[in-house]
């Protein structure tokens, strides 16, 4: 009898290990699935013409950048500190998705006057390029990672290749800098 009892809880047990996980396979079935690209592009249009209007000099945006040039990032910042001096910064986040080959670019955008030691720390001029008839300052940091800076008036630009891992090539980083035309403010 106690063998019979034994046996009946096996089977029990069994039973509902069956259903629980049978109903794990229907979960798992049923849930949702992303589209598997970790890739969202963002609309630029709207921050960059907020921008623009608050900017205290003129803003110069990317402009007509290739299909495969997605902005998946923008940033600003707005008047700051109790001087009257109005400091605003943009920051825009691209991915470069080719077939195969996804990289990444950045462009800053601001009036700080630190503003290539904060992005780029201690990152030396390494050489100039000229880009789109404009000089460039070129700065590689210890791993190779590429910035192009170029100050026009107090406007700092800095192209960049992120640092990181996936970094956008030379290349791609001249078709950012030489894409740069004045923001026309609707």
């Amino acid at each position: 009898m106690a063998r019979r009892r034994g046996q009946e809880t096996i089977r029990d047990m069994a039973l509902s290990l069956g259903v629980v996980m049978a109903g794990v396979l229907l979960v798992a079935l049923f849930m949702p699935r992303g589209d598997g690209d970790p890739v969202h592009p963002v609309d630029t249009a709207v921050p960059l013409t907020a921008f623009a209007r608050s900017a205290p000099f003129d803003v110069l945006a990317p402009t007509d950048l290739p299909a495969h040039w997605k902005a998946t990032s923008v940033r600003t910042s707005g008047p700051s500190g109790t001087t009257r001096t109005k400091t605003v910064e943009l920051t825009i986040g691209y991915v470069v998705d080719r077939p195969n080959n996804r990289t990444y670019a950045q462009l800053n955008e601001g009036n700080a006057v630190d503003a290539v030691k904060r992005v780029l720390e201690d990152r030396p001029v390494t050489g100039t390029v000229e880009v789109a008839g404009q000089p460039w300052q070129e700065r590689r940091d210890d791993a190779g990672h590429l910035a192009l800076t170029r100050q026009v008036g107090d406007v700092v630009l800095i192209v960049s290749d992120g640092g990181g891992k996936g970094a956008a090539s030379a290349s791609d980083l001249g078709i950012l800098a030489a894409s740069l035309r004045p923001h026309v403010v609707p």
